[in-house]
């Protein structure tokens, strides 16, 4: 860091002097500044060094982001340490669709490359290399290459080696605090392998060109020699990153080394599919981007649709690997939204279930507005672990209508409060890069509130278990807060002005995770309200589309036990709030 002194000499019969003083950074990686020490903003568009006016500076900190010693940042490329200064870096991709496979008449193009749509939903990091024999020794304290060199792809590995080096360099990143449980190294799947890959590019190769001849297709190929390591241009593996990176900063993805697949080598399908797995039994995985190997590695091999498969226990001089930094398995996310504050959202299998209560159930109108009848939820979607807290609401908003407390519900919000949070929401979330591609935060349908509700019990309430009595009951005890449990009566039966709602997740979840889907708050839905279900055939998808109230759905602390049933509904004009109305979140395919 250093001062520097700017001096302009006045022209005026007294000569003048003005200055200005200014701190210099120099820094390397990416640069962060922060108020007070704690939480830390990155500084869009600084250069190295990067000049700040002194008043300012006295007022901020500063920090690199390998200084921060944080988990990355999704939307951010990072360079994680490992040991003996080796670095790992790893470029962020963003989600989104493209077409996977090869183009009828791409040259060199095989039989198992079937074009089709494919849409990845969420984000992911890939390193920006194959993994070198420095960064897996580091890891696992051995190098099996048969080519020796640092700066050398790292081969003689089989998919089993590769998989136990994510999960040892998982292990180490998370006891250093760089990486949370919401994340894990793996090995990338084809489709993210592929997407990566091609970067935007629709060629057989990722610089924009293809094959241009049949005898290229055998032969030398100059387009391929721009980008890659092969047959005609090498004999054994070569340093990371020699050749000219894709669009998006990826090197050697043609060539030098085969690269192992997570997913194993299925057959393609011909309609549109969103983050596609390779299924199957055997124990055999795909591999990707060709190798310089002279008798295994044509020009047509390294294309970006190219594939193979081997044994998850092969090795050879010319199989490598690129680690991928991924959601973990569980689809489940967790959302931050200021220091301390989290939205916890659970994932949502499509599916179908009998919406609506059996004409016999207690409390319930199934011979009027609870007409029982098949729904079919043909997409996935996300849903709140909880209930709109107050600390939620406040750090998306700005704003707390409640009485009350940072993890009690929201409440005293409308159907237009709800919506305009979950919009704020969206754009915050979309801005961060963390928004799946096609996705928004919403309110959920009736028909998504009540399948997530049920989460595959057909009973009055979640637990599998039906009402013993229509107002006091101790099922009801069990998962929810309702009026005989809240405070809304004392022990001899009389009304207390104490009642109220309570803490979110206090009470016994349902099979899938949710809490609080009896009881507490009454819950907004999407839809408007229809007195009867319209029943012609299976419903697929179904949304109230016209109307004058919306849907409340679950209940709340003032209600007896069988106005807090799954089957249950309720409705209000949207303007309406009230200190028993609040809300849960979606995250959902954009209508």
């Amino acid at each position: 860091m250093g001062l520097a002194l700017t001096a302009v000499m006045g022209q005026a019969a007294e000569p003048t002097i003005d200055y200005s003083l200014e701190l210099k950074l120099a820094y390397t990686g990416t640069l962060y500044s922060s108020t007070d020490g704690v939480n830390w903003t990155r500084v869009e568009g600084a250069s190295n060094p990067y000049y700040v006016p002194i008043e300012d500076a006295k007022k901020l900190f500063f920090c690199s982001k390998d200084e921060l010693d944080q988990p990355p940042v999704p939307g951010d490329d990072f360079n994680t340490p490992l040991s003996g200064g080796v670095d790992l870096g790893m470029n962020w991709i963003e989600p989104g669709t493209f077409m996977m496979g090869s183009p009828e008449g791409e040259l060199g193009a095989d039989g198992d490359e079937i074009l089709h749509q494919v849409t990845l939903t969420s984000g992911y990091w890939l390193g920006k290399y194959e993994v070198t024999q420095a960064q897996y020794e580091a890891v696992m304290g051995e190098n099996p290459s048969r080519f020796k060199g640092a700066d050398l792809p790292v081969e003689n590995v089989s998919w089993e080696d590769a998989m136990a080096f994510c999960e040892k360099l998982t292990a180490q990143e998370r006891a250093e605090g760089r990486l949370s449980e919401a994340y894990e190294y793996t090995l990338p799947t084809e489709a993210q392998w592929e997407y990566a890959c091609r970067a935007g590019t629709t060629t057989a190769f990722n610089n924009g060109t293809n094959i241009e001849t049949e005898d290229e297709i055998y032969g030398k190929c100059p387009n391929l020699d721009e980008v890659g390591w092969y047959k005609y241009n090498s004999d054994d593996t070569h340093p990371a990153g020699q050749k000219k990176p894709n669009a998006w900063g990826l090197y050697d993805m043609h060539g030098n080394v085969w690269e192992w697949c997570l997913d194993r080598k299925s057959s393609y399908p011909t309609e549109a599919v969103t983050d596609p797995v390779g299924e199957g039994t055997d124990d055999y995985r795909a591999l990707r981007g060709g190798s310089y190997d002279y008798y295994r590695c044509e020009a047509k091999d390294c294309r970006s649709a190219a594939r193979r498969t081997g044994s998850t226990s092969m090795t050879s001089s010319d199989l490598g690997f690129r680690v991928a930094l991924v959601r973990t398995g569980s689809k489940n996310i967790l959302i931050p939204l200021a220091k301390g504050v989290n939205l916890n959202m659970v994932w949502i299998e499509p599916g179908t279930f009998m919406m609506g209560s059996p004409k016999d159930e207690l409390g319930g109108e199934g011979e009027s507005t609870e007409i029982q009848h098949q729904v079919k939820l043909t997409q996935g979607y996300w849903l709140g672990k909880y209930e709109v807290t107050q600390a939620q609401y406040e750090a998306v908003t700005g704003t707390n209508p409640s009485f009350g407390g940072a993890d009690l519900p929201v409440t005293r919000v409308s159907w237009y409060d709800a919506m305009a949070f979950c919009v704020k929401l969206t754009l915050i979330e979309r801005a961060a890069g963390r928004l799946p591609v096609g996705y928004e935060y919403t309110l959920p349908t009736e028909a998504q509130w009540e399948y997530a509700c049920r989460a595959g019990t057909t009973t009055a309430l979640n637990s599998g278990k039906d009402l013993s009595d229509k107002y006091e009951c101790p099922e009801m005890d069990e998962v929810g807060w309702y009026k005989y449990n809240s405070g809304y009566y004392n022990s001899d039966g009389y009304w207390m002005p104490e009642g109220k709602d309570h803490p979110v997740g206090q009470k016994q979840p349902n099979a899938w995770g949710l809490y609080d889907m009896h009881g507490n708050v009454q819950e907004w839905c999407l839809d408007w309200y229809r007195g009867l279900y319209l029943l012609s055939g299976e419903a697929i998808d179904p949304v109230g589309i016209t109307g004058t109230e919306r849907v409340l759905r679950g209940g709340s602390w003032s209600e007896l036990a069988f106005g807090c049933r799954s089957a249950y509904r309720y409705y209000q004009t949207p303007s309406y709030l009230s200190m028993i109305t609040g809300f849960r979140v979606a995250l959902a395919p954009m209508k």
